[in-house]
């Protein structure tokens, strides 16, 4: 995929505050959580270092992407849950369905905002450099997205 399209690519996720699919142990969310709506980003990078190869990234399976999962409103997945702290989430777009960590100030700019942060794109072969890139991102609505 070409940097160009990498750049201009922008992916919107759904994230919730309160996490969906909370492990049994995990306690009942507060009244104050549960009555937060949920915050939905779009997502920009910029150019990958090294560029984003998904064969060179150590990944032996083919990438399709008309095959690949998506949320029920049609966007790509994302979560926050098992990450250490506030300012992370990770991405599970098409175009690179083994994750991309995205490290930003804060998960939920003000309408208008634009964050900037870091990403970087899991590989399967850990003696590989993780492609990097700057990204910016900003609210979108949390509807579902027109096919």
């Amino acid at each position: 995929m070409s940097s160009l399209r990498l750049r201009a690519f922008a992916i919107a996720a759904t994230l919730l505050v309160a996490p969906t699919f909370a492990p049994a142990q995990q306690p009942e969310p507060t009244q104050q959580s549960r009555d937060e709506p949920p915050v939905c980003l779009g997502f920009s990078f910029g150019q990958w270092t090294p560029a984003l190869d998904w064969r060179a990234a150590g990944h032996s399976t083919q990438i399709n992407s008309a095959t690949h999962q998506r949320a029920d409103d049609g966007r790509d997945w994302a979560t926050t849950q098992a990450v250490q702290d506030e300012h992370t989430i990770v991405l599970l777009p098409s175009w690179w369905p083994a994750g991309v960590n995205v490290t930003l100030p804060n998960r939920a700019p003000p309408p208008g905002d634009t964050l900037v942060g870091t990403a970087f794109a899991y590989v399967a072969d850990g003696r590989k450099k993780a492609p990097s890139a700057k990204v910016w991102a900003w609210r979108v609505p949390c509807t579902p997205r027109a096919p």
